[in-house]
């Protein structure tokens, strides 16, 4: 039996789940066992048709691993294994009771788009002394920087950071060289192979947001930048604004790039949607996981987080004990 020690294991249907001799196991139809360790696992993503047994499934909550259901091709997060924890129901209080307030609301997203709209300038430098020319970008996302701490509702700092995204986006189809092309951001379906990659690179994101918060006791579907929808994990939308750029963007620009994944590796769906072909996909998840790393972005994730929580703490009523943590 194959072993592996990774925090983070991608495991692709179909296949189970299981305990084989005492031990955490994937089993893929038609492959020998693969064994994995729970004491370095944090995460699991399982894609299409992945079953967990019982037994398995109470080692990944012994151990509080995330784990997550994806549809085949990744493009979206279908559902997630996630344990309860009774003391943190005062941080969800405190949560809600901040996140109540429209000028409360207003205030997360200002920083939010402020700490996205500052990773784009610095992604941009980065390529300019490359000898990259960034045109007008630096000005403008400049611009547009000094008008977040005036935006006086959160829906006047949404149309600042759509401002601020369509200018970045401007610019980054620049960056690709045929046979690739970026002419602007579709996502369902996404338009071309560049759009796919973005699309698949935001779930992987938008699922570690998630996982990250879940942890820290937080609501996922409570935000401030994105309003309330029904089904939607408003908080980790907001929380992946200011890693999209070097989490996601800047992974994309380099596989294509350095011709790490080619073109001729996706299919087009019948929505005329394009998807990563299945057996492009494991070299996808390996670039991705490589870049994660390399870019430290578990740590910036981790900030952002604590961002969060000193914002609730700063805006709680501290007179009222009943956001104590400790409920």
């Amino acid at each position: 039996m194959t072993s592996v020690q990774v925090p983070v294991a991608h495991l692709v249907g179909p296949g189970q789940l299981k305990m084989i001799n005492g031990h955490l196991a994937f089993k893929r139809q038609g492959d020998g066992p693969l064994r994995l360790d729970p004491t370095a696992l944090t995460v699991v993503c399982c894609y299409g048709d992945v079953s967990v047994t019982g037994a398995a499934l109470d080692l990944l909550f012994r151990h509080r691993v995330d784990t997550a259901w994806f549809t085949p091709a990744g493009a979206r997060c279908r559902g997630r294994l996630a344990g309860t924890d009774a003391r943190t129901t005062g941080t969800r209080v405190r949560q809600h009771r901040v996140f109540a307030s429209a000028v409360h609301r207003r205030d997360w997203a200002r920083l939010v788009v402020a700490g996205k709209i500052e990773t784009m300038a610095t992604a941009a430098r980065r390529y300019q002394r490359n000898q990259v020319s960034t045109g007008t970008l630096l000005t403008d996302l400049g611009a547009i920087a000094e008008q977040v701490p005036a935006a006086e509702t959160a829906d006047a700092v949404r149309g600042l950071e759509g401002a601020a995204s369509a200018a970045w986006f401007r610019f980054l189809g620049g960056l690709f060289r045929p046979p690739w092309a970026f002419t602007t951001r579709s996502r369902r379906p996404p338009a071309d192979p560049v759009n796919a990659l973005l699309s698949l690179g935001y779930t992987w994101l938008l699922n570690r947001a998630t996982a990250g918060l879940e942890a820290g006791g937080y609501e996922p579907q409570l935000g401030g930048l994105h309003e309330y929808r029904a089904g939607r994990p408003s908080l980790s939308c907001d929380l992946i604004e200011p890693l999209r750029v070097p989490a996601v963007d800047r992974w994309v620009v380099g596989a294509c790039g350095q011709d790490e994944i080619a073109p001729d590796q996706f299919v087009v769906e019948e929505s005329g949607g394009f998807r990563l072909q299945p057996k492009a996909f494991g070299t996808a998840v390996y670039l991705w996981e490589k870049s994660w790393q390399e870019a430290g972005a578990d740590d910036t994730l981790r900030e952002w987080i604590a961002a969060l929580a000193t914002f609730l703490r700063e805006r709680s009523d501290p007179t009222d004990e009943s956001e104590s943590p400790d409920l």
